[in-house]
């Protein structure tokens, strides 16, 4: 890559060349291989990349395909350790493809990325909260976070199935939160109006992440209005026919006590313009 820069602009067209030209050169997977130690033409600016073969890329390819199969045997197999390795190395085969990836790789990643990011998703489900109420409080949440992060990272894909259900799942992470908050253990050392006001509290912490769960599975709606159905949008209708049945069940589509809980507010602005970006994405294809 080569520019004709007068000598003495050099200093300034470097800087703007760092800062508006490497960025987009990065997002193809261009690197800058030059030797630092070469000697250009004083009225030359260059800079060597070295780019794969239309060979590479195919080979680059098919690899993908490969492991794809190979995820799929061990899945069938019941090898569940070795099924996730595949996955996670179908997910860094795209990421590493810079200028590479097509709608076809980002598909079979951002597939892939959605069976893994249910692990976390499981490990959030499967604990309870109990007395001491406040360390288990701490381990739920950290696992939220961790669960709520991977389905987020989903939605960069661009993929409307994928952005689909993960938009169902950060609704159900949502509810599933309230409802164990309804379910936890209560202290065993409470008079009868402590435990009523126990209660109350716990009911008023938990109603906040039903709202969010009802706001969430609505923007999978939103999907629907883009043109985009599928079997996630459909768990989202079936789940609103459940939190709120007045307004979605007659929908037919065929196809002190508690401590520092902290609302989680629905997640970010940044989450939101991502799935309309997705959703804008969907109504353009």
């Amino acid at each position: 890559l080569s520019f004709w820069v007068p000598p003495s602009r050099k200093p300034e067209f470097l800087t703007d060349y760092r800062s508006r030209v490497v960025p987009i050169l990065e997002r193809y997977g261009l690197v800058d291989g030059s030797d630092p130690t070469d000697v250009e033409p004083d009225s030359l600016f260059s800079r060597l990349f070295v780019i794969d073969s239309p060979v590479d890329v195919r080979e680059k390819r098919a690899a993908l395909e490969i492991r794809v199969k190979i995820a799929g045997m061990f899945e069938a197999a019941g090898k569940q350790t070795s099924h996730h390795d595949e996955l996670r190395r179908i997910v860094a085969i795209d990421a590493d493809a810079g200028g590479d990836r097509t709608p076809r790789t980002r598909y079979l990643a951002a597939t892939s990325a959605l069976v893994l990011s249910e692990i976390p998703y499981e490990q959030f489900t499967e604990l309870a909260l109990t007395q001491p109420f406040a360390r288990s409080l701490a381990e739920k949440r950290a696992r939220m976070d961790a669960a709520m992060s991977s389905f987020e990272r989903l939605v960069d894909y661009q993929v409307a199935e994928v952005t689909a259900a993960a938009t169902f799942y950060i609704a159900e992470i949502y509810s599933h939160f309230g409802r164990a908050l309804i379910e936890s253990e209560r202290p065993s050392d409470l008079a009868a109006t402590e435990l009523a006001d126990y209660e109350l509290a716990i009911e008023e912490e938990a109603f906040p992440f039903e709202e969010s769960a009802i706001e969430v599975h609505e923007k999978n709606l939103e999907l629907m209005v883009a043109g985009t159905f599928n079997g996630w949008v459909q768990r989202s209708l079936d789940q609103l026919a459940v939190l709120m049945p007045g307004r979605y069940a007659k929908v037919e589509i065929s196809s002190g006590f508690v401590g520092p809980v902290e609302v989680f507010a629905y997640r970010s602005p940044a989450l939101s313009e991502k799935l309309a970006g997705a959703q804008n994405v969907s109504a353009a294809h």
